[in-house]
């Protein structure tokens, strides 16, 4: 009955929205998928999380597939409060309208989509090595996914490397990959190679306070 409620609402919300708004609403789980370390994979999460979450007015939270001390400084430096839409785990906390989740079991996306409209879950490959595709399954269940790559020279050819790993499992045929390390040649290069969408992602000092180009940017990459 609440998922009818829930979808109820959200069609009448589309009608209201531009066009970008109402292809970005269509998306219940959004994967992230950070090829490297420094790529800048939590940053995005956080920077979508807040458009998903205080831009389109949808219960949002955000997961951490893996350890990442990023929500642990967010949760230790800041007022956070216990999580609103989901009371089944004493490991999240809300934050700016947004719930985080940080070192959870596998499948726990799954649990908790039910109780919000976005469920944004990111994960960096760079410590996986043997389990590469236990890693993924999570992620590559979402119905959005986005790789997060980095383009300078030191690391570029990582993500190469990874990428072709991953094709090996799963198709990246057709999926954006976002760098903050923007570099138009390498951009190219990767699309040509692995068919993938290359964007060069927005980058705020503080992903809870967005300018206009960058939302602009993020939708492009979710729509």
């Amino acid at each position: 009955m609440r998922r009818l409620v829930v979808s109820d609402i959200l069609k009448g919300l589309r009608k209201r929205k531009a066009d970008n708004d109402e292809a970005a609403m269509n998306y219940k789980t959004v994967g992230l998928i950070g090829l490297c370390s420094g790529a800048g994979t939590t940053q995005l999460g956080i920077m979508l999380a807040n458009y998903f979450s205080n831009g389109l007015h949808l219960k949002t939270a955000i997961v951490s597939a893996g350890f990442d001390d990023s929500f642990d400084r967010i949760k230790e430096e800041e007022q956070v409060g216990k999580v609103r839409n989901y009371a089944g785990s004493r490991r999240g906390f809300s934050y700016k309208g947004i719930d985080f989740f940080g070192g959870v079991r596998e499948g726990f996306v799954h649990v908790i989509s039910e109780y919000y409209d976005v469920v944004i879950v990111e994960i960096n490959l760079a410590g996986l090595k043997e389990k590469l595709a236990d890693g993924l399954r999570d992620v590559m269940s979402c119905e959005c996914r986005i790789l997060v790559g980095s383009m300078v020279p030191w690391k570029y050819g990582e993500c190469i490397k990874r990428l072709g790993r991953i094709r090996r499992i799963y198709s990246v045929k057709n999926m954006p990959i976002v760098s903050v390390t923007w570099q138009e040649k390498r951009a190219r290069s990767m699309e040509r190679e692995f068919e993938l969408r290359a964007y060069k992602a927005p980058m705020e000092e503080n992903p809870f306070e967005m300018r206009g180009s960058a939302i602009k940017a993020l939708k492009q990459v979710v729509t």
